[in-house]
């Protein structure tokens, strides 16, 4: 995997300044404990055939146990397997818990919905504790209007919340899609819970998730992270460094103290495209970023 530069992490002191002037004042399934740090990766983030050997390494890398408590987990479009995953069986016999993105199709076809209900079941019969994502960051791309994504969202939401799961909106919050993610709050029904996914890099390009949080405490919708970390898009005019992290990870370590994040927040560790965040050694400078906001949510 590529490594990041010393330059990259330590920036400079322009970098520093620019960050100080910006930084930041500073219905459910009742086995879903509300409050985890927790960390998604794959066996092939650290090159085992294992997930647990790779959750493991990570959380002994960090000196925290985020992998075995809270992961993401991906489901492709129209995929519903008929039993969970090793990955998750795996995991969830350590007691992990996962937040799963779902991607029913978008046609709205009633035969999907019964597909939903049957996946949802059979995840429930082999004990895995979840909550449901309804299509992650539909507002960046995928769904070109709210109208679209908000008559998406009631006709499968209701199958979620009728099998007992909580089912989630997570939006992409980077500068693009921040707007975005209010335009497609959706509701009727509300969501039992908001997830962001918003990295560092989104971060120093000027977006923030207060407003955002803000409108779902306001209908009494708790928050957490599905996705953080140092990096995701393109990055080329604002690439992250070592002191825009620490003044990320304050940020975020400052909204959990305010009880703001009471659901969790799930650190982003795995490939595909997004390597860049994967901590590869216990030196990594950014692990006391990534301990001080797990502690602060833990602590919350």
């Amino acid at each position: 995997m590529r490594g990041l530069s010393r330059r990259e992490f330590l920036g400079g002191t322009a970098g520093l300044t620019a960050a100080a002037a910006l930084a930041p004042q500073l219905r459910t399934q009742a086995a879903v404990v509300p409050g985890l740090a927790g960390a998604t990766l794959s066996a092939a983030s650290y090159g085992v055939a294992s997930i647990l050997k790779a959750a493991d390494i990570f959380d002994g890398f960090v000196g925290l146990p985020m992998a075995k408590t809270l992961q993401k987990i991906y489901l492709g479009r129209n995929q519903f397997p008929s039993t969970p995953s090793s990955k998750l069986t795996q995991l969830a016999s350590v007691g992990c818990q996962f937040a799963v993105s779902v991607r029913p199709t978008l046609a709205l076809a009633p035969f999907e919905q019964r597909k939903l209900a049957q996946w949802l079941d059979s995840m429930k019969n082999a004990g895995i504790s979840f909550r449901v994502i309804l299509y992650s960051e539909a507002n960046n791309k995928v769904f070109r209007t709210a109208a679209q994504y908000l008559a998406y969202w009631q006709f499968y939401a209701p199958t979620i919340q009728a099998a007992g799961i909580p089912c989630c909106y997570d939006p992409g919050c980077n500068p693009q899609s921040i707007s975005r993610a209010l335009e497609f709050f959706p509701s009727d029904p509300a969501p039992d819970e908001l997830w962001m996914d918003y990295y560092a890099t989104s971060f120093r390009g000027g977006a923030r998730i207060d407003q955002l949080i803000e409108h779902a405490q306001a209908a009494g919708i708790p928050t957490g992270l599905a996705e953080w970390g140092w990096h995701a898009g393109p990055g080329l005019t604002s690439p992250m460094i070592m002191p825009w992290w620490t003044y990320y990870c304050n940020y975020l370590a400052n909204l959990a103290g305010q009880g703001k994040l009471s659901l969790g927040a799930i650190y982003f560790d795995a490939p595909g495209g997004l390597a860049q965040n994967i901590i590869a050694a216990a030196n990594d400078p950014r692990i006391p970023g990534i301990q001080k906001v797990a502690r602060a949510v833990q602590q919350a």
